[in-house]
């Protein structure tokens, strides 16, 4: 299964599993409504045809304005996937870290640490996340869709 798997926020990466692990990130600036805009854009330009299904990490209370940043963000790529047909989940934070360092509360450095067991060679914490939640993912995703 080709999978992409995006850790939100501002500084937001994303992870593929095509030929390998792919990794990159991208930053919107500007107001909210102005980010989303611009992520809409920037997610019109992926090669769809290219994957099977998305993944996201599930927002979290961290404030009202970060709060409602996140979940708009995740609202954007749904929407997108879902004009694309394809099917998407979201994965809690906590979940992702237990998956892939054996508990709940990592830090950044575990994260990154636990990312390089999976092949990734970078140091951004963000590329780290949305390479750990692609490998749970791959692991994991086939039985969450059927």
């Amino acid at each position: 299964m080709r999978i992409i798997a995006f850790d939100l926020g501002k500084n937001m990466a994303f992870a593929i599993n095509l030929n390998g692990i792919q990794t990159g990130r991208i930053t919107f600036d500007g107001i909210r409504s102005h980010r989303q805009g611009k992520l809409l854009d920037w997610l019109q330009t992926l090669p769809w045809e290219k994957y099977d299904a998305v993944i996201y990490e599930t927002p979290f209370a961290r404030g009202r304005d970060a709060t409602r940043s996140l979940w708009g963000i995740a609202g954007v790529i749904e929407a997108v996937a879902s004009k694309h047909y394809k099917p998407v989940v979201d994965a809690a934070v906590p979940t992702i870290k237990k998956f892939a360092t054996g508990h709940g509360k990592a830090s950044k450095e575990e994260m990154i640490a636990a990312a390089r067991k999976f092949g990734y060679r970078g140091e951004n914490e963000h590329e780290a996340d949305a390479v750990c939640l692609l490998c749970y993912a791959e692991a994991n995703l086939e039985r969450v869709l059927t």
